[in-house]
């Protein structure tokens, strides 16, 4: 009785431990405006949870009131992991990265085949998400890009 009592407890508490790793993403979902963009331009990313397998979103820049630079969004648990998917006009298909760190305050995001970015990194920081691309540079050094956000008003 007291092993199946301690087999019944082990299988219960490892139904969802900690919650799933999308449950772990939920930080991402909001509506993130740019905070240090140079005059008259100003970036946006929003994401909503669609479902529980599903988060969807978009980014744009902004220039003296013109789109710039636009981008459709998605964070998706598949069977074979979790991909971010980003949908660039520039991009003949959507690029997929696939999550290899999580936690409730960072999200880490790779793919080694792309030329650039190969890994794309989501942390929230006191409450404003910093966001950074990186890969290799033209020159062969890694490049860095940092986004940084806080939620909208």
């Amino acid at each position: 009785m007291v092993k199946l009592l301690m087999l019944i407890s082990v299988f219960v508490l490892n139904i969802n431990p900690g919650g799933s790793s999308m449950d772990k993403l939920l930080w991402i979902v909001d509506n993130w405006v740019s905070m240090n963009d140079s005059p008259g331009t100003r970036s946006y990313e929003e994401w909503v949870k669609v479902n529980d397998n599903l988060y969807e979103g978009s980014s744009r820049t902004e220039k003296d009131g013109k789109v710039t630079f636009s981008e459709k969004l998605k964070i998706e648990s598949t069977p074979e992991g979790i991909f971010y998917v980003a949908d660039v006009k520039h991009n003949p298909a959507p690029v997929k990265f696939k999550l290899i760190v999580v936690n409730d305050t960072l999200a880490v995001f790779e793919n080694p085949e792309h030329d650039f970015p190969k890994k794309i990194t989501y942390s929230l920081e006191e409450g404003n998400l910093h966001a950074w691309i990186e890969g290799p540079g033209k020159d062969g050094s890694t490049k860095k890009i940092d986004f940084y956000m806080t939620k909208m008003r």
